[in-house]
């Protein structure tokens, strides 16, 4: 490839002959001539199949909480002692029979339900025991 000299009136255009070719840097190329050897041959599309179209969910859907499980961990908390070792084994039977969640703080609750209970026992031993010996030191004094 030659250019042309450079002068006032005529425009700096190289000068092209018949035998000459002109090859362009690999960025300038179309795409069609970048790397035409390297890609694979197109095959021709599978046939669709006509399936009717389902809904797609990206989540599962939420199972509920057991509510008698909730009960029971708050009254576990507030200190009742019966009523959330009974609440709490109903509320597991119905959480193995229907599947709801909850049975980490129904479980919770029913250790607070047995916790209370063993304090409430333990109060009133000490209470009716200390009752029974105030008796009997009452008795055996008037001998």
């Amino acid at each position: 490839m030659t250019t042309s000299t450079l002068t006032p009136d005529t425009p700096n255009v190289p000068d092209t002959d018949a035998n000459t070719t002109v090859q362009l840097p690999i960025s300038q190329l179309p795409a069609s001539e970048t790397f035409a050897s390297q890609q694979p041959p197109v095959q021709p599309a599978a046939p669709q199949a006509t399936a009717p179209a389902s809904p797609h969910y990206d989540y599962p859907p939420v199972r509920p909480t057991n509510v008698l499980g909730i009960v029971t961990l708050v009254l576990g908390v507030l200190g009742f002692a019966i009523v959330p070792v009974v609440t709490g084994h109903i509320a597991l039977a119905q959480i193995k029979r229907t599947g709801d969640e909850g049975r980490g703080i129904t479980i919770a609750g029913l250790v607070l339900g047995y916790i209370g209970l063993a304090g409430y026992t333990l109060a009133a031993l000490l209470f009716f025991g200390a009752l029974f010996l105030g008796f009997i030191g009452a008795v055996s004094s008037y001998r």
